[in-house]
């Protein structure tokens, strides 16, 4: 488990065949004017599964952030690349990144809290989405992740030639304070 609140890494922890990052996000709402990615994509498929997720434990849906969802997308590339070269027995996920991901989420989109859940699911057909949500729900970290007060999402979702599914969920909340604005201030 990773706990990178305002971009101090605090601990990192890998577990088999998932690995999760999380952090206690602020709450702070602000609007994103972009258009989702159609539901009918893996990805839309995943946020919607982790909405319903959240909503069956009392918390509210998370808005889809376009900047979110390049960086998680291109960690899920990166994932399948790299593929069999992660950590011990061949892993196929890894947080390798995760504190320019980041980084670049609090300084292009002003998040101040961001955490990650990574995943890969060996031939889930058309399930792809439920096994996820399944699969990190059965780890304390990813299900935390999962269920914290965070406003904003991210997904990415690559399929290997093979099937293999390598997925990648960013969890965000807008830091709206004075500091994290400083730029609309004329303050670098």
């Amino acid at each position: 488990m990773k706990t990178h609140p305002y971009m101090k890494v605090i601990a990192v922890a890998c577990m088999g065949a998932l690995a999760s990052c999380a952090t206690p996000p602020e709450t702070r709402k602000m609007s994103v004017s972009a258009s989702p990615r159609p539901t009918s994509s893996l990805s839309g498929q995943v946020v919607q599964e982790v909405n319903s997720y959240r909503r069956s434990h009392g918390k509210s849906e998370l808005q889809r952030h376009p900047g979110l969802d390049r960086l998680a997308q291109e960690h899920s590339e990166y994932l399948r690349n790299k593929r069999g070269t992660f950590g011990l027995n061949g892993s196929n996920v890894s947080h390798y990144g995760f504190e320019n991901r980041a980084i670049n989420a609090r300084e292009r989109f002003q998040m101040g809290a961001i955490s990650e859940n990574v995943g890969a699911a060996n031939h889930p057909g058309q399930r792809v989405a439920p096994v996820l949500v399944r699969l990190w729900s059965e780890s304390k970290g990813h299900d935390a992740n999962m269920r914290n007060s965070w406003t904003h999402t991210g997904v990415g979702v690559v399929v290997d030639n093979d099937g293999m599914v390598f997925a990648t969920q960013l969890f965000g909340s807008i830091n709206e304070s004075h500091y994290a604005n400083r730029s609309q201030f004329g303050t670098q």
